[in-house]
């Protein structure tokens, strides 16, 4: 739902800086064609939550947090939004899955970055748009069997939901590479200083230096990564953190009406989203807490492609501690 009012256009951009660095893998992940292995029995927090708003671990009585609302954040690696729908599986990917988590009561935010390679059950449609199977892939991927706009950022935000145990996710927005890289240069370019040695990305990524990185240089600062290494999304999730604080400083630091204005009208045409001017205004109100949570795992390498296995038994203690509340 796009509305281009003024208030819009400015809040908008403050929901799309919250996307972080919008990760685009260079080499596009082939699905697995394997079953994977047995599911182990349903945790006690998932079984629980379906069956009762009232859940109880380890004695401890917990109830939902409904002070809470979540939208997720998504990067597309692809290039303009909207393909035909015609070749399912290739309709692009969520490269880039950060759910933001604000309280109505404190003002506070957080937000939960979301491996890319966190194996779930994705849903496989065919081309007239029916769902045929449900086949064990990268979250990433489920995107790539939707329309190439809502369809797709809706059953990602499904997978979400089934991952984080039944949260409920609210709303969401998406925004493809050339749309990143459109905001970069619209802003004047990002100022970031090189953490580690990535001259093998680009010679200007020297360790220690202090680049005024423009569309180009954030797109392959926030997308490459080396598919021969196990863990280079973990570093590349690195990368993109950084990104994220240095765009949010940069356009929060922005005056002026007509500044934004430019930015969303050159970032419109790459963006997908289900939220009102009432739901991004209110989003003005809130702190958003500059460490960033992630869903925890280990990569293995498994059918030809890194997977991301995530810990459930630290996921539920994390889930009960973000969206619950003890009683």
């Amino acid at each position: 739902m796009k509305n281009k009012n003024t208030i819009i256009v400015v809040l908008a951009v403050l929901c799309c800086i919250l996307i972080g660095g919008v990760g685009y893998t260079v080499f596009f992940a082939d699905k697995s064609e394997n079953e994977k292995d047995d599911k182990s029995s349903e945790s006690e927090l998932k079984e629980e939550t379906s069956n009762s708003d009232k859940i109880v671990v380890d004695g401890v009585e917990y109830r939902p947090n409904t002070n809470l609302q979540t939208i997720l954040f998504m990067g597309i690696d692809k290039q303009a939004k909207g393909v035909d729908g015609s070749r399912p599986g290739e309709n692009g990917q969520s490269d880039s899955l950060n759910l933001l988590i604000v309280d109505r009561e404190t003002k506070q935010a957080k937000i939960l970055q979301i491996n890319r390679d966190s194996m779930v059950d994705v849903e496989v449609y065919s081309v007239d748009g029916v769902k045929v199977r449900t086949e064990p892939m990268q979250i990433a991927l489920q995107y790539a069997y939707g329309d190439g706009e809502e369809q797709s950022c809706r059953l990602t935000a499904e997978r979400v939901s089934e991952l984080l145990y039944g949260v409920d996710i609210q709303s969401y927005l998406s925004l493809t590479l050339e749309g990143m890289s459109e905001i970069a240069d619209a802003i004047g370019g990002v100022q970031m200083t090189i953490p580690e040695d990535y001259t093998a990305i680009d010679p200007a990524f020297v360790k220690g230096a202090t680049i005024t990185m423009d569309g180009k240089l954030v797109e392959k600062y926030v997308r490459t990564r080396d598919i021969d290494e196990l863990d280079s999304n973990l570093d590349r999730m690195k990368r993109q953190q950084q990104f994220m604080n240095a765009l949010i400083q940069k356009i929060q630091g922005m005056e002026g009406q007509a500044q934004y204005m430019s930015l969303y009208q050159k970032m419109e045409p790459y963006m997908v989203t289900n939220m009102t001017a009432e739901e991004m205004l209110a989003l003005k109100e809130y702190h958003i807490d500059d460490q960033t949570m992630e869903v925890p795992g280990e990569v293995i390498y498994k059918d030809g492609h890194a997977q991301y296995i995530v810990d459930n038994e630290s996921l539920q203690k994390n889930v009960l501690k973000i969206f619950y509340k003890s009683n």
